[in-house]
């Protein structure tokens, strides 16, 4: 397929999420100071958390290793902190603050507004990128669409990338429908859209860490994900589903640091799912026809559930486009 995204990451990327909502018992730093020492090649921080770490050296140490490294740090608005941790003295001015503190690779732009009732969304998104951008004196900024509907994803979308012609456009899974068939089926009429731009338009997932929702989002035309799975849960590396961490006993001779005993329970699993992430997306970029597709489809998900997405996905993916270009 041959399209790339945010550093010229080939798709689809997972970039691990860090944040200070996330449910276990490690810090925001704690899961930072572990993607850099293991030199992970991206992850998503939030500006909000950054914001509050901002004076400790640990933190400043770990980012500046990131950068050295040359490690893919994208940031994260903040909003999502601010709903889900009921934080409310985050605020536009504290973003940009952040933002000009620290080397950060992209950041997605400050999405308050989905707080809010906008009228011409997609004229107050050009306008707050182009702000950012300017204050920051940098383009490394791209939208966060909000909606209700998949019309609504569109319009704004062509609009935003016909203005901005931004890195990535990302949306927020849970607004794109109410389970797994109906996000597949919104995403790809969504990419059937942007495919009539003039340049290929990225779409990022918010909120995607599921290796079985990446696989069908991918194919179906999204090129990038985060979340907070990898943190949370532990992968089989066999089923591609997610489990408790506790049974981390149960896959850990799947993967090079899961069994390692010098190293804590949760540093080893932790270090356990971004292996997988990492062959993961290695496995879904090495599928370059219609048929290798199905044949994966057919591999990971049984019955109606496998008819449903084949039914969406085979006929009309974005590998079957890629050929029928390619012969022509």
């Amino acid at each position: 397929m041959g399209h790339s995204t945010i550093g010229g990451l080939p798709s689809p990327v997972f970039y691990p999420s860090v944040s200070s909502v996330s449910k276990n018992t490690w810090t925001t730093l704690d899961h930072i100071e572990l993607l850099v020492s293991f030199n992970h090649p991206q992850f998503l921080v939030s500006a909000l958390d950054i914001y509050k770490y901002q004076n400790n050296k640990q933190l400043i140490s770990a980012l500046r290793k990131a950068n050295s490294q040359n490690q893919v740090v994208l940031y994260d608005s903040g909003i999502y902190e601010v709903v889900w941790g009921k934080n409310r003295k985050w605020c536009r001015k504290r973003y940009i603050k952040t933002l000009k503190r620290n080397n950060f690779s992209h950041a997605f732009d400050f999405d308050l507004y989905c707080t809010e009732q906008k009228k011409n969304i997609s004229d107050h998104i050009t306008k707050s990128v182009r702000s950012t951008a300017g204050q920051l004196k940098r383009q490394a900024i791209s939208p966060i669409l909000h909606g209700s509907s998949v019309e609504e994803f569109i319009d704004a979308g062509i609009r935003v990338s016909n203005s901005l012609a931004p890195k990535v456009i990302a949306i927020p899974e849970r607004e794109l429908g109410k389970g797994i068939l109906e996000i597949t089926a919104n995403i790809k009429s969504i990419r059937n859209a942007f495919n009539a731009l003039d340049l290929y338009q990225p779409i990022h997932i918010l909120g995607t860490g599921n290796p079985l929702s990446m696989l069908a989002y991918y194919f179906a035309g999204a090129d990038s994900f985060d979340g907070l799975d990898w943190c949370q849960t532990v992968v089989d590396f066999e089923t591609c589903t997610l489990h408790h961490p506790l049974h981390l006993d149960l896959y850990k001779h799947q993967s090079e640091y899961g069994a390692e005993e010098s190293l804590s329970f949760h540093t080893r699993c932790y270090l356990h799912n971004l292996e997988f992430y990492s062959t993961w997306t290695d496995k879904l970029q090495s599928i370059q026809t219609p048929e290798a597709m199905d044949d994966l489809l057919q591999q990971y998900f049984d019955g109606t559930c496998y008819d449903m997405l084949s039914n969406i996905l085979v006929s009309h993916s974005k590998l079957s486009e890629s050929n029928e270009a390619l012969a022509s």
